[in-house]
């Protein structure tokens, strides 16, 4: 009980508690854990983005010496040399660093469910992957599939030890997934075929339109929350568990909806939970909550169906007693129902409980931006929302009225603007004692983390709504904002004008403005002050009739000021826009140029680059992961032609 009589202080209390001498251990292991699961989580984003670029050998160099990487039923390649050859000649045999001209291979590392083990030595993860790729003129590809992974902890650093990526499919842009047929029965790619794996695959299974589910490292995501402390130190600790512990609870609900495994989804909610999805009314109970979720599909799913909800863009606010939680996420969805494909894409805002020590949802609500048709889109194809059930009436009527797009509304948002109206983060007090504050500082570089990614995160759904006061007080009064081509805006009032240019504020009808903030590596500087990310906008946007998708790399900077994190500077530069009619594979919008709309910026571009189909990589602005090796510049043939010159390395079994 003290230690929930300690969590309900208010910030300056609890930086004023101090922490037994004989709790330190404890609190130096959980602080270790917590600090491991975000360095897997970083290792496996930068494995991501060095897949974007064509940097092949820096994704090799995250694995450990003797690692493994399993595709499909490609089977199994051993070694970073062999991986490095792998990924070579998967992507056409460039090797880098860059991508010829045309080629799109956006391979995004998204919904993480970590699991560090008891040692802090091992560790497991599950993934989502959703890929663009294609090759401009030619084809275009969406892909996507599950990840489970094991990490290892070598000289104090995290490496890759065994990658199995469990594709689900690739389909092509034109047709969608829901027209893919059965594979055969050996589906091995060309590049196992010409370099043959050194082992065959661990697992035997057939992709969409089959019905497979890739096995859980984990038997319930729900982790047990830490022993309360009596200390400060315990209380924080506590708080960023929980926010961990919540993120692999809703993402494990997502792993468990894409296979129509009703019954685990169903044991993640409290035993008198309630469920509303869209205008389908509110289910009580987890036995009516499995019934409801049931309407969709049978256990397992039917053949050909596909069910994916992602679970994204986390913005999770956990009680000062631990005892409850309410978050922010959002999910974009592919269905396929009857040979039919179908994009979705909405908002949760759900409450959970920590029931026992155990978190669960306690409230779901899902409101859809819009259900599309696949090939008509948003803007031409929009689905209505289904009302109640008549098969399986709701335990109540739906909680408000809303329609789908060409309709928009702002979700409301559980949470206080994350600058505006922020509580300073509570300053821990002087200490001469060495090693306590070399926890606290640790303890603190873990919510600056999480404090810069729910400002990064609000920016989207800020941005989402064209709540463009809201953004513009996401940025420092001296930050800037460099989007595209357009050039520097300095300061908030200039930023703001630049938005507003944009169109109105508030959520128009047909207009559609979704900023995805996707694969976040964040780095606090040392001074506690400042801090770099580097996060992917997946975008959907436009103007009925009129669709796009868009890509789009940020590497921005942050400041601390007064206790709150705000963005420094959002650089924003386009990697490809494109018309949803025709995809990445057809047609690419120009980049934007300082003259392209009024107000002009500040100042001109920082960098001068074009947009996909040609080749620009944003630095990196951290180090590589494992090996510690700055960023190499990228092949000077990168964006052409002409072949790339880097060796080749590995022997290469089957071409002896």
């Amino acid at each position: 009980m003290a230690g929930l009589l300690l969590l309900g202080m208010g910030p300056t209390a609890l930086a004023r508690a101090k922490v037994p001498v004989s709790d330190r251990a404890a609190v130096a292991v959980e602080l270790q854990r917590l600090e491991d699961a975000d360095a897997i989580k970083k290792l496996q984003r930068a494995y991501g983005y060095y897949l974007d670029r064509g940097y092949w050998q820096e994704a090799a160099n995250l694995f450990a010496d003797d690692a493994s990487f399993e595709w499909g039923q490609d089977g199994v390649y051993l070694g970073k040399s062999r991986i490095h050859a792998y990924l070579v000649r998967s992507t056409g045999g460039n090797p880098g660093p860059g991508l010829p001209f045309g080629q799109y291979n956006h391979h995004m590392q998204l919904q993480p469910v970590v699991t560090v083990a008891p040692d802090g030595q091992s560790a497991s993860a599950r993934w989502r992957e959703l890929a663009l790729l294609g090759q401009f003129g030619s084809h275009a590809e969406w892909g996507e599939g599950v990840y489970e992974n094991r990490y290892l902890k070598e000289g104090g650093v995290w490496k890759i030890k065994a990658l199995h990526f469990y594709p689900n499919f690739v389909a092509s842009y034109q047709d969608g997934w829901a027209r893919l047929k059965p594979s055969a029965a050996d589906w091995r790619t060309s590049t196992a075929r010409a370099f043959p794996a050194d082992r065959p695959p661990t697992v035997s299974y057939k992709p969409f339109p089959d019905q497979f589910t890739p096995p859980f490292h984990y038997k319930a995501p729900a982790e047990v929350a830490p022993r309360i402390g009596t200390d400060a130190e315990s209380a924080r600790l506590a708080i960023l568990r929980s926010r961990r512990a919540l993120e692999n609870l809703q993402a494990a609900l997502g792993y468990y909806m894409d296979k129509g495994l009703w019954t685990q989804a169903a044991d993640l909610f409290a035993p008198r939970a309630t469920y509303e999805h869209g205008q389908s009314g509110v289910y009580v109970g987890r036995a009516r909550i499995r019934q409801a979720m049931a309407l969709t599909g049978p256990e397992g799913l039917a053949p050909g169906q596909l069910n994916i909800f992602m679970m994204l863009q986390p913005i999770i606010d956990v009680a000062p007693d631990n005892r409850t939680a309410k978050a922010r996420w959002r999910s974009d969805v592919m269905l396929a129902r009857d040979g039919a494909g179908q994009w979705g894409e909405g908002v949760y805002e759900n409450d959970y409980v920590n029931e026992g020590g155990v978190w669960r949802i306690s409230a779901f609500r899902y409101y859809p931006t819009y259900y599309a048709d696949y090939d008509k889109g948003w803007a031409k194809g929009p689905i209505p929302l289904a009302g109640p059930s008549t098969i399986l009436p709701p335990d109540r009527p739906p909680s408000g009225s809303f329609g789908g797009f060409p309709e928009t509304r702002t979700v409301p948002f559980h949470y206080a603007h994350p600058v505006a109206q922020a509580e300073p983060m509570a300053a821990w007090p002087t200490s001469a004692d060495a090693a306590l504050a070399g926890l606290r500082i640790r303890i603190e570089r873990l919510e600056d983390h999480d404090a810069i990614e729910k400002v990064q995160r609000a920016y989207g759904y800020y941005v989402d709504k064209n709540l463009w006061r809201d953004v513009a007080n996401l940025f420092a009064q001296d930050g800037t904002v460099e989007i595209g081509g357009r050039g520097i805006f300095a300061s908030r009032p200039h930023i703001l004008a630049y938005l507003q240019s944009l169109g109105p504020e508030g959520p128009s009808p047909g207009f559609l403005m979704n900023h995805q903030q996707f694969q976040g590596i964040t780095d606090v500087a040392p001074d506690g002050a400042h801090a770099a990310g580097r996060w992917t906008a997946f975008v959907m946007a436009g103007k009925a009739p009129n669709a796009d998708w868009g890509d789009v790399t940020y590497e921005n900077t942050y400041v601390k000021v007064d206790g709150v994190w705000q963005i420094k500077a959002l650089h924003a530069p386009f990697t490809m826009y494109s018309p949803f009619a025709d995809g990445w594979g057809k047609t690419a919008t120009p980049i934007t140029r300082p003259d392209s709309w009024p107000p002009p910026p500040d100042y001109p571009p920082s960098v001068l680059h074009n947009t996909y189909p040609n080749f620009h990589i944003v630095p990196y602005h951290y180090l590589n992961p494992v090996t510690g090796a700055p960023m190499p510049d990228p092949d000077p043939a990168a964006g052409g032609i002409a072949p790339m010159k880097g060796p080749m390395t590995g022997p290469m079994k089957g071409e002896e």
